[in-house]
């Protein structure tokens, strides 16, 4: 049995962090090649803001806290899958399998080149403007 909490606001995802070797690589491709805007950097520490959510990289040096197996996986919503696509390759991504053509849009996987997985999604349509649809009854 599932107990609800009632909180006044739900918690809101605001950082998501990458543990690197080589940050100021990093920034070169979420900047140069995902287009997202560096809000601070330093050799140690950087962090991208991605939406409402930052991607915080930091630099260790340790194996076990780079083992990419156990990182997120990043997702993307993308206005052009095919210059995306070229742009992170030309920084060092790889596809991990290829392009797909669901009915919704195109859908890639990418290897950064620090090993993380990120998934990049470029839909049919402008989802944003489809409103809801209520049932009749309920108007």
């Amino acid at each position: 049995n599932i107990q609800h909490q009632s909180f006044t606001m739900p918690p809101v995802l605001r950082n998501v962090m990458l543990l690197l070797r080589d940050v100021p690589s990093a920034v070169t491709f979420f900047r140069d090649g995902m287009g997202l805007y560096v809000t601070s950097i330093d050799d140690k520490f950087a962090q991208v803001h991605a939406g409402p959510t930052n991607i915080v990289l930091k630099a260790v040096e340790g194996e076990a806290a780079c083992t990419t197996g156990y990182s997120p996986f990043l997702h993307f919503d993308v206005d052009d899958m095919d210059s995306t696509i070229v742009r992170v390759l030309a920084m060092g991504a790889h596809l991990d399998g290829p392009i797909k053509y669901p009915a919704n849009g195109k859908v890639a996987s990418i290897r950064g080149p620090g090993g993380h997985m990120i998934g990049l999604f470029e839909p049919n349509m402008d989802f944003s403007s489809l409103r809801p649809v209520v049932p009749k009854n309920r108007q």
